[in-house]
């Protein structure tokens, strides 16, 4: 196998390893037409209590193996950016870059297992006491003990990422080439996605709705199929000749 195919697939395998956080994203979020989506203090939904158990370790074992292979496909741009970008001032961009996803890898599983916990120990108490507020006040205070590396995930893994991908379209150090597709590529990533077409997509009737819910995770899909351009386009000017600094 050619270190383009080997490229391709490890991207291809990042791109399904993002899909499993939306699926991971729909098991803890959509709810059905009738369910309420009332929440009782900051994390804590009462739609938790109508879900199935099985949901939420489904979830769990989603984030699980998808932080798994995102790491791979992410871990294989980085050594395309290293490769492709030549100026040291755009370089700075490429450690970001790896920052961010190794941040990314290190703490996803966590960020969406505590989720998940959350949930859980609110339906646990609940079903042990039968009592809303003091079971939701438990859980709630759960997620605040956890609130710090959760925080400092989100703008690492999300916020920063998503700030160097605009940057990299921009600066054309990601090879797109017209402005039109520039403007498009603004959108992959895990902010600009949830925060524009997540937020038009939450305003629409039952079940469209429901997308809202994957729209952070696939934003970190829409990364790696730029990462897929750029294998394209780097292929095409020859520059896989140095593969050695993939590794």
């Amino acid at each position: 196998m050619n270190e383009k195919e080997r490229s391709k697939r490890l991207l291809i395998i990042g791109i399904v390893g993002c899909l499993l956080y939306v699926i991971g994203d729909f098991l803890f979020a959509a709810t059905g037409r009738e369910q309420t989506t009332e929440s009782v203090g900051f994390m804590v939904r009462i739609a938790y209590l109508e879900m199935g158990t099985w949901r939420m370790v489904a979830s769990i074992l989603c984030g699980f193996v998808g932080t798994m292979l995102y790491y791979m496909g992410f871990h294989r741009m980085y050594g395309l950016l290293k490769l492709h970008v030549k100026e040291a001032r755009d370089q700075k961009l490429v450690k970001l870059f790896r920052i961010a996803y190794v941040t990314g890898t290190v703490a996803w599983a966590y960020v969406h297992a505590m989720f998940m916990t959350v949930a859980l120990i609110f339906k646990y108490v609940y079903q042990s006491y039968g009592d809303i507020k003091n079971a939701a006040d438990i859980a709630n205070r759960v997620f605040y003990a956890n609130a710090a590396p959760m925080v400092i995930a989100y703008l690492l893994c999300d916020v920063l990422l998503a700030v160097i991908m605009i940057v990299m379209v921009w600066k054309r150090i990601i090879p797109l080439k017209s402005t039109g597709a520039r403007i498009l590529a603004t959108l992959c990533n895990p902010m600009a996605l949830p925060g524009i077409v997540g937020n038009l997509l939450s305003l629409l009737p039952w079940p469209i709705n429901q997308l809202d819910h994957g729209t952070e995770s696939f934003g970190h899909a829409l990364v790696l199929i730029l990462g897929l351009i750029l294998l394209q386009e780097m292929d095409k000017a020859g520059e896989l000749k140095n593969a050695e600094a993939l590794e």
